[in-house]
């Protein structure tokens, strides 16, 4: 499937459809302020992922996955890994009310759980609490994995990628062909893990945080369509199946700690 290649420009909850000469204008605009006041200008940047799901493999016949639902959630508030990163971050996504969840039960506990967004999530990611600006619009055939999630059961690779193969089935049947993420350029595993199990890097996200009242706490996202730098020591792919997953390799409320 050819995916949509425009780049976008996304100030609070508004995003805008941008030509390449105009994003890299702002860029450059916003690197000089941050050059001149790097207290006041911060930033952040993640590698946007996508996969061709013509390309996936079907699940294991035995991983069943099970739609998420309130009780579910209810009961995933009580465990002691909810204070993780990435696990808390798919929470804020349930009480946002972002619901196509999709859960991993084993006979001892949960292994894996993923949110999946659509086409029709566009005007509720549009709400996000400071964090809408990470999410353009999808494209029809489209969707984006947000906050993967392996429990302690679930931390081998083996384990998350069965739940990746079946997660793409559901992506299938919703009708997409096409799958993008986003991970932080800093988090080099996740990156190596993610193209390991067959993403590829496409661009990047950059995010602004403009510090000057009345501008406090707001903040401009960059998405550029381009060719980032790969991960500068990937693991071969028969090592890269033995590695531990780890925790949160798709971040979908991204930390607030600026990046250099």
């Amino acid at each position: 499937m050819k995916r949509d290649r425009s780049d976008w420009l996304c100030v609070a909850r508004a995003c805008f459809r941008t030509p390449a000469p105009l994003c890299t204008a702002v860029t450059a605009s916003l690197q000089l302020a941050r050059a001149a006041f790097p207290r006041r200008v911060l930033r952040q940047r993640w590698i946007r992922y996508q996969i061709d799901l013509a390309d996936t493999p079907t699940a294991p016949p035995h991983v069943r996955l099970t739609r998420v639902t309130d009780p579910i959630i209810g009961a995933l508030r009580q465990r002691p890994d909810r204070a993780e990163t990435s696990f808390k971050s798919g929470l804020r996504f349930w009480d946002e009310g972002l619901r196509r969840a999709y859960i991993w039960l084993g006979p001892d506990g949960p292994l894996c759980i993923q949110w999946l967004l659509l086409p029709e999530d566009n005007r509720q990611l549009r709400r996000l609490n400071g964090w809408a600006g990470m999410y353009p619009p999808l494209p029809r055939g489209t969707g984006q994995v947000e906050n993967l999630f392996a429990f302690s059961a679930g931390r081998l690779s083996s384990v998350t990628a069965d739940f990746e193969h079946a997660l793409y089935d559901e992506a299938r049947r919703a009708g997409l062909q096409m799958l993008v993420t986003h991970v932080h350029e800093s988090d080099r595993a996740a990156r190596a893990w993610a193209e390991g199990a067959g993403w590829r890097p496409y661009g990047t996200i950059t995010r602004y945080q403009l510090g000057w009242p009345p501008l406090l706490a707001r903040s401009v996202y960059v998405h550029r369509d381009d060719t980032p730098r790969r991960a500068a020591a990937a693991a071969p792919a028969e090592e890269l199946a033995r590695m531990r997953l780890p925790r949160n390799w798709s971040e979908g409320t991204p930390s607030t700690a600026a990046g250099s």
